[in-house]
């Protein structure tokens, strides 16, 4: 029975020191080389980057001009080379976005998929959602879901601060790169939907989402008390609290989620 208890509390011992590792990439772009120029995305990832540091995350924070196509990719890579199968990895996002992908610092303004405000008004020619790519300084979910396939990490999860992410219906037409997206494993968790802008609180430090991401992420999402965020937990603590800020100033934001994932899974744990 003696030798049953030490070979037990041995076992338990060497998986206490296989923990997990958790490794993140964020990135936050305020001003950008030819589109408008946003206030808070630099403060959301840079927060982003240090709350995941109290939990012991491998950090990696790209901002401003340094966060172009060429650059965020090859950090992506980077990360999913240290990465392990019993391991997590974030990439978070704050910046502007388009119907299926997020804009990175070098995205031009002929891209066919940017909107009229994001670049002042201009028109632009929507007929080519699909091809938006590095040529142009985009990063589409689908070039995501390629990158991520290589990535050994056994929990994959993307999420965004950025104006019409979200990917629904539009109409008839559903974005290609939003509905391979929607079906695959990695995790998407995004601000707002296709037609909706993302909110920067006006004399806050951080854009309406990732405010209460931050929250959620530090307790205010455990709403059963065993020190853990679970992905359920904080989607419904996000969507509710976002939801209900931006309706009470008549504006309409609603974050979404999508992937195959299991809403138990382990976000954080609470110190």
């Amino acid at each position: 029975m003696t030798r049953l208890l030490l070979f037990s509390a041995m076992l338990f011992c060497t998986l206490l020191c296989k923990a997990q590792k958790m490794y993140v990439l964020t990135v936050g772009i305020t001003d950008y080389k030819e589109i408008n120029d946003l206030r808070l995305c630099e403060n959301d990832a840079s927060d982003f980057g240090a709350l995941m540091q109290t939990a012991n995350a491998d950090v990696n924070l790209i901002k401003g001009s340094e966060a172009t196509h060429e650059n965020i990719i090859s950090a992506l890579r980077l990360m999913f080379a240290k990465a392990k199968s019993d391991d997590t990895v974030i990439f978070f996002f704050s910046g502007h976005g388009y119907e299926g992908g997020f804009c990175c610092w070098d995205m031009a303004t002929n891209s066919p998929s940017l909107s009229s405000s994001t670049i002042g008004g201009k028109t632009i020619n929507k007929q080519k959602l699909n091809l938006v790519n590095r040529y142009y300084g985009g990063l589409s979910y689908a070039e995501l879901q390629v990158l991520f396939r290589n990535c050994r990490a056994g929990k994959k999860m993307v999420i965004a601060d950025a104006c019409f992410s979200g990917g629904l219906r539009k109409g008839n037409h559903i974005n290609a790169s939003v509905q391979s997206a929607r079906k695959g494993d990695l995790i998407f968790f995004l601000s707002s939907r296709t037609d909706e802008t993302s909110l920067e609180i006006p004399d806050g430090v951080n854009g309406l989402f990732t405010s209460f991401l931050l929250n959620g992420l530090i307790g205010d999402a455990d709403s059963n008390s065993d020190n853990v965020v679970s992905l359920g937990e904080l989607f419904n603590y996000v969507h509710s609290g976002v939801s209900e800020y931006a309706s009470k100033i008549l504006h309409s934001q609603h974050p979404v989620i999508w992937g195959r994932f299991n809403e138990d899974m382990p976000v954080l744990r609470i110190k």
